[in-house]
C-alpha cells in the first residue's frame, strides 16, 4: 500500500504516542493533511488512526472541575489573574513538599499568558490548554527584599498583574501598602517568588528578575500543574470560585 506522506507521517505519531503508556499528551498543534477520497489507502489509514484521535478528544473533554463564575482578565486585577495565579501558587507550593524545598511566597505571572477566560460551568482539560498553550515551566527565584520591592513597582506601573500570595495599592504608578503573606514588605530579607520559566528569563521586560539570589527549576509545567490542581479539588469535592479580593487596588 502506498499511504500519502502527510497521513503516513500523521499516523505514526498517533501510533507511537498510544503505544507508550508513559507518554501523556502535551501539546496539540493543527495541521493541514490532504485526502484523497478516492483513494483506498488513505481510507484504510483513517480508519487504523480512529481509536487514537478518539483517544485524545476523550482526555481534552474530561471535565476538570465546575466553575462557579467566569473568570475573566482585569484591571488591577481579574477573576481570572486572580484564580490562576492562586493555583499557581498552591500547586507550586504541593511541589515544594514533594520535593523538600521551600515554599515559594509569591506568584506572578502575566496577562499576556492567559490566552482565554474560563467559563462558568464545566472545566475540560482542552479548556486549559487553550488557556495554558505553551510549554512555559514553574520556577521559583529567591529575591532580595529591593528587587521584590521592584517587581511591586512593575506591577503598579503595568496597573496590575496576576499576583497570588500578597496584596498592594496603586498610587500614582507606585506600589504602597504593601503585604506579603499579610506582613508588610521587608526590604532587608529575600523572598521566593513562583513564575514561568519565561518570565524569569526576563520576558515583559521583567528586568528585576536578573541576577536573583538564587533560582530553581520545579520540573513542572504551569499547565501540568493547573490540571493536577483542579482534577485533586474536584475530587475533594470542591468547585472552582473565580473572585476579586481586592488584593491589587488603585488608591
Amino acid at each position: 500500500m502506498i499511504f500519502s506522506r502527510n497521513i503516513f507521517l500523521y499516523f505514526l505519531l498517533v501510533l507511537l504516542f498510544a503505544c507508550s503508556p508513559k507518554n501523556k499528551l502535551s501539546k496539540i498543534e493543527q495541521s493541514n493533511i490532504e485526502l484523497n477520497n478516492s483513494n483506498k489507502e488513505d481510507s484504510i489509514a483513517l480508519k487504523l488512526i480512529a481509536p487514537y484521535k478518539n483517544k485524545m478528544k476523550d482526555e481534552m473533554e474530561e471535565v476538570l472541575i465546575v466553575s462557579e463564575n467566569e473568570a475573566v482578565k482585569g484591571e488591577p486585577e481579574g477573576t481570572l489573574g486572580n484564580v490562576v495565579a492562586d493555583i499557581v501558587l498552591k500547586q507550586g507550593n504541593i511541589y515544594c513538599e514533594r520535593g523538600h524545598t521551600e515554599k515559594a511566597d509569591i506568584c506572578l505571572l502575566n496577562n499576556g499568558g492567559l490566552r482565554t477566560p474560563l467559563p462558568k460551568g464545566a472545566i475540560t482539560t482542552g479548556k486549559i490548554f487553550e488557556l495554558m498553550p505553551f510549554e512555559n515551566e514553574l520556577v521559583i527565584l529567591t529575591l532580595s527584599g529591593k528587587k521584590t520591592l521592584s517587581m511591586f513597582n512593575y506591577i503598579a506601573f503595568q496597573s496590575g498583574m496576576p499576583m497570588a500570595g500578597a496584596k498592594m495599592t496603586i498610587k500614582k504608578g507606585k506600589a504602597t501598602n504593601i503585604l506579603i503573606n499579610n506582613i508588610a514588605i521587608d526590604t532587608s530579607r529575600s523572598y521566593r517568588v513562583i513564575t514561568s520559566d519565561y518570565l524569569s528569563n526576563g520576558g515583559d521586560k521583567m528586568n528585576f528578575f536578573s541576577k536573583p539570589e538564587k533560582t530553581e527549576a520545579i520540573n513542572h509545567k504551569i499547565r501540568d500543574g493547573i490540571i493536577e490542581y483542579l482534577r485533586a479539588e474536584n475530587k475533594k469535592g470542591n468547585t472552582l470560585k473565580p473572585s476579586l479580593d481586592g488584593r491589587i487596588k488603585f488608591e
